[in-house]
């Protein structure tokens, strides 16, 4: 079987791939090099490749800053490039899962299931609608076998920028925490899960014949006050600040399909 990842270079990417040469050692893995905002580059280098079984696109313009700061380049890369990927695949009988995102769901007080509202309320949440959408349109009129992983709220220690570990991390080695540590929207609930973790998922799902939108997390909810307080070992005096509201995932389909989950 040979497998074509985008965004191999991500946090979520190195464990994917370290998870498929786990997980299918039989498997060669073609480690996307091609700029996907250019249709011609993706083309050249699906040229230059034998056939291709799977796709797992899990490449994006992520971080808030730099998706907030360039727009455009957010639609380019999440949305354009995701159709240029699939341009290219024409006439391959290849199977294609993107990495979406909980971005696209409005908050809810109860579990989201696959099939809830969709109302993404940040710029990053709108591109990676936007791109699962055209996906799985395209996908199905020419009846490509689609799957959209629906990934909550991962973390690593290697992360870094303006994700949340990170960068609170780099407020607690700053800071003097003594004094009381203001957290904003630190009473929302989010369904946190390990980058690693979310990757096996990702890869077991790759690797089974599921297909449509899954919801890749632990399915339990955690406070961003606890989340923080975790990453440290001393008490913090933690004041939360602004609204809360709650995202966390009903993983009743992803169990269905995997069977146990280690979460």
């Amino acid at each position: 079987m040979r497998v074509l990842v985008t965004g191999a270079g991500g946090i979520l990417g190195r464990h994917v791939i370290r998870h498929l040469t786990r997980l299918a050692p039989d498997t060669e893995v073609i480690v996307n090099k091609a700029d996907l905002t250019s249709l011609d580059a993706v083309r050249a280098q699906l040229a230059a490749s034998p056939s291709i079984d799977k796709v797992i696109h899990l490449a994006a313009l992520v971080p808030v800053a730099s998706v907030t700061a360039e727009p455009a380049r957010a639609y380019a890369v999440n949305v354009g490039g995701t159709i240029n990927l699939l341009s290219a695949l024409e006439g391959k009988n290849t199977s294609f899962l993107i990495c979406s995102s909980s971005h696209v769901y409005a908050p809810s007080p109860k579990p989201i299931r696959e099939d809830a509202e969709k109302a993404p309320a940040s710029f990053y949440g709108r591109t990676k609608w936007q791109a699962e959408s055209v996906a799985a349109d395209i996908c199905e009129a020419i009846g490509r076998p689609f799957l959209a992983t629906r990934v909550f709220s991962i973390h690593d220690p290697a992360q870094t920028g303006s994700f949340l570990r990170p960068s609170i991390e780099r407020r607690l080695a700053s800071e003097d925490l003594r004094q009381p540590f203001e957290l904003p929207g630190g009473d929302s609930v989010r369904d946190f899960l390990p980058a690693e973790k979310a990757a096996e998922y990702v890869v077991r799902l790759a690797l089974s014949s599921a297909t449509g939108p899954v919801n890749v997390a632990s399915g339990k909810g955690t406070t961003i006050r606890d989340f923080v307080q975790g990453l440290n070992p001393h008490p913090l005096e933690i004041r939360a600040t602004g609204s809360a509201d709650t995202l966390v995932a009903d993983i009743s389909r992803l169990r269905q399909i995997l069977g146990d989950l280690d979460v």
